[in-house]
């Protein structure tokens, strides 16, 4: 995939102004990429990209390689898939004995991604807290299936991993009727559009 740096070498990568030129830029070649008829399906996957490169210089700017977190992409943005206007759906994995110390810079890398335009939701929560809120609600033990790793400990999200893919927060098929009811109670709520 193309690299966001590429189309915009001749700005600073670590500063606000040069991420938020760096996200002008490649927004205006996917915009150009789209007129041009390009396939869709690239363009979305292609802006993911880019605003993984930039959350990751971020990240890699504001905490350091020896904290043991994650940063963890979630939902649609999980699935490499970001249309234009999305917001960008973040979970910063903690080791469990951070739970009281969340690491010092995590507060400085969310201002610094409102700082440079990207609409952010985000959630900061350890391993434990992850499997518990999964067990107690059905919509995040889906968005936990639909993550990836952008920075960090992959140990962590390994761990993650293993609690929210097996049967270990819930039954395959209490799942399945679970995400079968909310399926039918979100259609109600819309007409059955």
């Amino acid at each position: 995939m193309l690299s966001i740096w590429s189309l915009a070498p001749n700005f600073s990568h670590s500063d606000v102004d040069g991420l938020r030129h760096a996200l002008s830029t490649g927004q205006q070649y996917l915009s150009k990429q789209f007129d041009d008829g390009a396939d869709v399906v690239d363009l979305v996957k292609q802006r993911s990209h880019f605003v993984d490169q930039v959350i990751a210089r971020l990240w890699q700017s504001h905490l350091p390689s020896n904290v043991n977190a994650a940063l963890l992409a979630v939902g649609g943005y999980g699935r490499s898939e970001l249309h234009p206007y999305s917001d960008i759906d973040l979970l910063v994995l903690l080791d469990d004995s951070l739970s009281e110390s969340p690491p010092a810079g995590l507060s400085e890398f969310f201002t610094k991604l409102w700082d440079i335009g990207l609409e952010v939701g985000h959630s900061v929560r350890t391993l434990n807290e992850c499997h518990q809120q999964a067990q107690q609600d059905i919509t995040i033990a889906t968005n936990l299936l639909e993550t990836r790793l952008l920075c960090g400990k992959p140990k962590l999200y390994d761990d993650l991993k293993s609690l929210t893919t097996t049967d270990k927060t819930w039954d395959t098929k209490l799942f399945y009727q679970n995400k079968l009811a909310e399926q039918v109670q979100r259609h109600a709520k819309y007409n059955d559009t």
